[in-house]
């Protein structure tokens, strides 16, 4: 059996194949139902969702040659994908201008350890410190009131407060310790610190005639010395907001005594 080809054939299947592959080239391509924006989120927007639609036209072209004469059929395959974008709002961290209030406990030391036991205190801070910056700056005031020793006591409650104005050191390690939407830090800070307190026993240098301790009468009026601090902390941020957790030494010479020293231990928040 053979096959008898006519021009008028040849001419049909040629304009056939010509006409299909037009079709295959101008629809093959996906093309997109929507565009897409794409731009930076202002800080608190919340993410965005956009829903992008791919449509695939496809031509295929069958030859039948099990019967005679020979067949040829298009098929037409349309292929419709659905494809849902999720765009997080950009990660805002925290910097510039903060304040923020603390509390916990506070510890004496030096010539405030014998006649004095641990208290509470409080404390309230305002500073600045650039979201990437390894140096900051931070003022605070601590209120502290040491528990009384029963040797030791006078009958009025010792008041201290410390004025600190510092330099904050924060070291970049384990930034992402808490995951990627938090900022957490290691710091280091230390300063000037000038302290006034009234009612306060302090130990003296030396012994008194009986051989005991030596201390100052407490005054209730309030005394004023320089002094400094340091210590350390870290810190953990996000949004507006970072809490933190930190010791320092507060420190002083008052006249004729070892040196006295505070221990604060406080947690606290910072708002931006």
């Amino acid at each position: 059996m053979s096959f008898r080809y006519t021009p008028k054939t040849l001419l049909g299947a040629a304009a056939m194949v010509a006409f299909g592959a037009s079709l295959v080239t101008a629809q093959s391509r996906p093309t997109s139902t929507r565009r897409i924006p794409i731009s930076k989120d202002a800080a608190g927007e919340v993410a965005k969702t956009d829903t992008v639609t791919v449509t695939v036209y496809k031509t295929d072209t069958l030859r039948l040659t099990t019967q005679m004469p020979g067949r040829i059929d298009t098929v037409m395959t349309t292929m419709t994908r659905v494809d849902t974008v999720t765009m997080a709002p950009a990660l805002r961290l925290p910097g510039g201008l903060y304040f923020g209030i603390g509390g916990g406990a506070t510890a004496p030391n030096g010539a405030l350890y014998n006649t004095n036991g641990a208290g509470w205190t409080a404390q309230a801070q305002v500073g600045w410190e650039g979201a990437k910056n390894l140096l900051g700056l931070r003022g605070d005031v601590n209120y502290a009131q040491p528990g009384e020793d029963g040797r030791y006591g006078f009958g009025a409650n010792p008041d201290i407060l410390n004025f600190s104005a510092d330099l904050k050191l924060n070291l970049p390690f384990f930034t992402h310790l808490m995951g990627a939407q938090h900022r957490f830090g290691i710091y280091g800070i230390g300063g000037y610190t000038h302290t006034m307190f009234k009612n306060l026993p302090i130990r003296l240098d030396g012994v008194n005639a009986a051989g005991e301790i030596a201390t100052t009468p407490a005054d209730p009026n309030w005394q004023h010395f320089n002094g400094w601090n340091a210590g350390a902390g870290m810190q953990l941020g996000w949004g507006r907001t970072q809490l933190f957790v930190e010791s320092r030494v507060l420190a002083f010479n008052p006249d004729n005594t070892p040196q006295a020293r505070q221990m604060p231990f406080v947690l606290g928040i910072n708002f931006f």
